[in-house]
């Protein structure tokens, strides 16, 4: 009893010491160089600006576990005992965040030239996602379109080199950049629901493949071996003309591969946000419930893919916004999960009900709904609208053909409304200018508050013991069948309402759902959804000031180049090993880091300290002075108009849509052929193209 008391003692004076004689000197420190650093230099320098956006996530983090160190205490004066692993769990965050301060901090210094000691370069790697490879392609593919047009090559031997040069460094740009978007493209597919799964994965086998048909008119040799673009191997002559058809056709299928995922990712945001019961919670009542499970339970493996679910949204989101505290807080709150990742789990496991578990969950809880605020205002509400209308469609007609109550489905579709209704309630209280429509916007939403606790009561009357009911006004009345499909009728009708108003030249579904007579197997033509684009309303380059000759160092250094997806081989995407997503935090495996906690969590109980001198009104004082340092210090930078510029971004990110609706029927477990539809389509736009060649250059003869 005395060891473990004497060991959280010296955890709590380990902790106050980090923070008040290391972070908060180290942090005036830091401010006072990049000043100085302004002073001498005021153009825009990226470098500054990458360790400055470090440092402000360095600061909102040691800011949180302040907090949250607060609340600990607060809760210990109450109850008069702390928890150990709570202490240890902050202390490992306070700690990395530390380590990246003095990197920031060695690494400014070299910008002196008064050290050439680096402890961490990762600070310096540009992190580049999905969105920004896809942009960087589009201006490779670009420049290799001018370039093949060029004729000035022809004046001397070294403009004839140098073209050669330049033909190489985009051959090896366009596969790098394929390379990396492909595998950045399959890591999102394997997180994306099952029905747009097998979409993606298409579309980038379709990308694939006209990838290898540009290249193997530019380059000899096998493109499924090892690649290596060189003068050497360039086929010369080459034929500006077909090339360039070919580079037409690859941004055609880019773009498609674009819109399908940016879809994907809109139904993901939607389906991460409209659950029953909070994913935390319903860990957390399976352990309450005496499981004797183990790591490889499903219903952690199920938390853990909802976490990585939140990883990659929120990634995307980074990825395409430019508004600067958005992005700080993004990256803060998924940092936050990540730093709780390897000790939520096992305080859950252990101990479901304890102090720990609670203030873990609940700190959880408060990221996600952070998290979930800050993308739902990155999001366009058109295509979020539109969006939910179109989930909500196919699952309202799956009921109506049904005819009968499915508790899922019905849920599904009731979330799916409150999901959306949540989202507007976040606007109208962050950005309401962002709205348009604003006073007939506004009714309906009303609307969609009332119809949506409607709704509930008849599923709950209509489910049975084992179904989810929720926690609405209980009453004695009985309800049918009927009766919830017209509430949810109704509750589509509005949810589509919405749709027209934000979208009116763009309703799709003619035949409208409220409509009795409404004819399940009926199969509705095919028509195309114009919707704008999902993360694109400011199309400018992500990554324009990456030099095509140094792209790949921001990755290492290949010498030889190689599709690192092999699609045609992939038949289960859960084999796909994404590159890593930290956003701050780099603990180690999981399992082997869970595994230490949960053997470590069975030795410790909670023991009570009626008397510490640790907890008086100077440690109240210096916890604020540290507090009013950090604002301060955050604050003192932006005087110096420095731009945000996180991954180099400047997309202002605003969801929207461009979605082919093809025959709509209900055997839903057919898969499309949409690898044979996509390639005849190319074939007849490749052979129109050459035609149209042919006839040019006859005329011109």
């Amino acid at each position: 009893m005395e060891n473990s008391e004497k060991s959280q003692r010296d955890t709590i004076k380990i902790t106050w010491r980090l923070i008040f004689r290391e972070i908060q000197p180290l942090f005036r420190e830091i401010v006072e160089k990049f000043e100085l650093l302004h002073k001498f230099d005021e153009k825009e320098n990226d470098v500054v600006d990458k360790m400055w956006n470090v440092y402000k996530l360095c600061n909102d983090q040691i800011r949180k576990c302040i907090l949250i160190l607060i609340e600990m205490f607060n809760h210990k004066k109450a109850h008069n005992y702390i928890n150990k692993e709570s202490l240890q769990c902050i202390l490992e965050r306070l700690s990395c965040c530390h380590q990246k301060l003095q990197s920031i901090n060695s690494h400014v210094d070299t910008l002196f030239g008064t050290s050439h000691s680096i402890t961490d370069d990762s600070i310096n790697i540009n992190t580049m996602y999905f969105v920004n490879w896809i942009d960087q392609t589009f201006d490779i593919l670009n420049n290799l379109s001018n370039t093949v047009y060029e004729t000035d090559y022809k004046i001397s031997e070294e403009h004839y080199e140098q073209w050669k040069e330049n033909l190489v460094i985009c051959v090896s740009g366009i596969h790098t950049c394929i390379d990396e978007m492909l595998l950045s493209a399959m890591t999102l597919c394997k997180y994306c629901l099952p029905m747009d799964q097998h979409i993606v994965k298409a579309r980038c086998q379709v990308v694939l493949r006209e990838t290898k048909a540009l290249l193997s008119d530019l380059i000899k040799g096998d493109l499924d071996s090892v690649f290596h673009a060189s003068k050497e191997n360039l086929i010369l002559p080459i034929k500006p003309s077909n090339i360039n058809v070919l580079i037409d056709v690859l941004k055609d299928v880019l773009y498609v591969l674009e819109t399908n995922t940016n879809t994907a990712l809109l139904a993901l945001l939607i389906h991460c946000f409209s659950y029953n019961i909070c994913p935390v919670e319903k860990l957390r009542d399976h352990f309450v419930n005496k499981c004797a499970c183990n790591e490889e339970c499903d219903f952690v493996k199920e938390f853990d893919v909802y976490n990585e679910r939140l990883m990659q949204i929120g990634s995307f989101a980074i990825s395409c916004s430019s508004d600067e505290n958005r992005v700080l807080s993004l990256r803060s709150g998924l940092a936050s999960i990540e730093g709780l990742d390897s000790h939520l789990v096992p305080a859950v496991m252990v101990a479901p009900l304890s102090y720990n578990a609670s203030l873990l969950v609940n700190i959880w809880k408060r990221e996600v709904a952070d998290i979930r605020d800050q993308v739902f205002l990155i999001v366009d509400p058109t295509a979020f609208a539109q969006r939910a209308k179109q989930m909500m469609h196919s699952s309202l007609l799956e009921i109506i053909k049904d005819k009968v109550y499915n508790n899922t489905k019905v849920c599904g579709v009731i979330n799916t409304g409150c999901v959306l209704s949540d989202f507007f309630h976040v606007y109208r209280t962050n950005e309401p200018d962002a709205l348009t429509h604003h006073d007939k916007l506004l009714p309906l939403i009303s609307d969609l508050d009332k119809v949506i606790p409607e709704c509930k009561i008849v599923s709950n009357m209509l489910a049975t013991h084992d179904d989810f009911k929720y926690k609405t006004k209980i009453t004695d009345s009985k309800a049918t069948f009927e009766q919830l499909i017209k509430r949810l009728k109704l509750l589509y009708t509005i949810v589509n309402k919405i749709n027209c108003l934000l979208s009116p030249e763009e309703d799709i579904f003619e035949e409208s759902i409220k409509n009795e007579t409404f004819s399940v197997a009926k199969t509705m033509n095919k028509k195309t959804m114009n919707l704008t684009k999902m993360f694109r309303t400011n199309v400018k380059s992500s990554t324009a000031k990456f030099p095509l000759a140094v792209l790949t160092k921001n990755f290492k250094a290949k010498t030889e180049l190689s599709f690192s997806l092999k699609l045609d081989e992939i038949c289960d995407i859960s084999d796909i090993k994404g590159r890593n997503t930290s956003i701050l935090y780099s603990p180690m495996k999981k399992g082997s880091l869970r595994k230490a906690l949960l053997s470590r969590c069975m030795k410790v109980e909670n023991v009570a300290h009626p008397n510490e001198d640790e907890e008086d009104e100077m440690l109240s004082l210096q916890i604020t002075d540290v507090l009013n340092d950090l604002n301060n210090l955050t604050k003192s930078r932006r005087m110096m108009n420095v731009t945000y510029n996180d991954n180099d971004l400047t997309n202002d990110l605003k969801l929207s849509v461009n979605e082919t609706v093809t025959n709509i029927t209900y055997e839903m477990d057919e898969p499309s052929n949409i690898g044979t539809l996509e390639r005849i389509n190319d074939l007849k736009l490749v052979t129109s193209r050459l035609s149209d060649l042919k006839s040019a250059q006859e005329t011109s003869l």
